[in-house]
């Protein structure tokens, strides 16, 4: 539930379009949802505070899941990654997010000098075991070791979506692709035809843990602003994925 139980300001200024005509788009669990009416970005108002996220990671551990599959993830990955490496201009890749190192391996296994990061310290110990050829480190973006330096193509997947701020986020990553360089993106897709009219019952909403909902438009938006341009959404007709391709320019 919510920090506060006053009723919050009105969102003023979309952060993927900076559009300023919203409306509600529903209440989970006492989470406000608002709707912008230029892009369709739907968000969490107010992002609840940095003890009140803290909270959901201190017992948030998925390692374990991800560890028995984890070779079943590393070769759909690396079929991916294989499919989307020829539109880098180099071979450094980069993982934002990399759980316990499936898209690391995977990436190694292509030829690419594979690197990773994550903000929880299990899941690095375990990418670290298991898949020893990457280099990882326990860190956030904003925290990148700068002797690792730029990269040609950046893996984020489903992380987008946890994050308070992503403009701090992109704010940090930018700087460490180089020009002309590859961005894999997934996040949940707030446009799908699966999403239901009650936005608040999709299966995908859940803050404090989710609390962004991009649709391509937004994320043109969003990106954009960042310097990046989109090269082509992959559709996914029954699962409700947003997945992109864009290049930093």
């Amino acid at each position: 539930m919510p920090d506060s139980l006053e009723k919050p300001a009105a969102p003023q200024i979309c952060i993927a379009c900076e559009g300023t005509v919203f409306e509600p788009a529903g209440n989970y669990r006492g989470y406000n949802l608002y709707h912008c009416l230029r892009c369709g970005f739907r968000f969490t108002h107010p992002i609840p505070g940095a003890a009140e996220i803290a909270a959901v990671y201190e017992k948030y551990n998925k390692a374990g899941k991800y560890t028995a599959k984890a070779e079943r993830k590393v070769v759909r990955a690396q079929k991916r990654i294989r499919r989307y490496m020829r539109h880098a201009p180099g071979k450094r890749f980069l993982d934002v997010g990399c759980s316990v190192g499936t898209a690391v391996e995977a990436a190694r296994r292509c030829g690419l000098e594979a690197y990773g990061i994550d903000i929880g310290d299990q899941s690095i110990a375990i990418a670290r075991e298991i898949f020893p050829g990457g280099h990882y480190h326990a860190v956030a973006i904003e925290s990148l070791p700068p002797e690792w330096g730029n990269f040609d193509f950046i893996y984020s997947a489903e992380v987008i979506e946890h994050l308070p701020d992503p403009h701090a986020y992109f704010t940090a990553l930018s700087p460490r692709i180089n020009a002309g360089g590859l961005l894999y993106l997934t996040t949940p897709d707030a446009g799908h035809w699966l999403v239901p009219k009650d936005f608040a019952k999709w299966n995908a909403v859940y803050p404090p843990e989710h609390l962004l909902f991009f649709t391509r438009d937004a994320m043109r938006h969003f990106l954009g602003r960042h310097g990046f341009d989109v090269i082509k959404f992959v559709w996914s007709p029954f699962k409700h994925h947003l997945k992109l391709l864009a290049r930093k320019r």
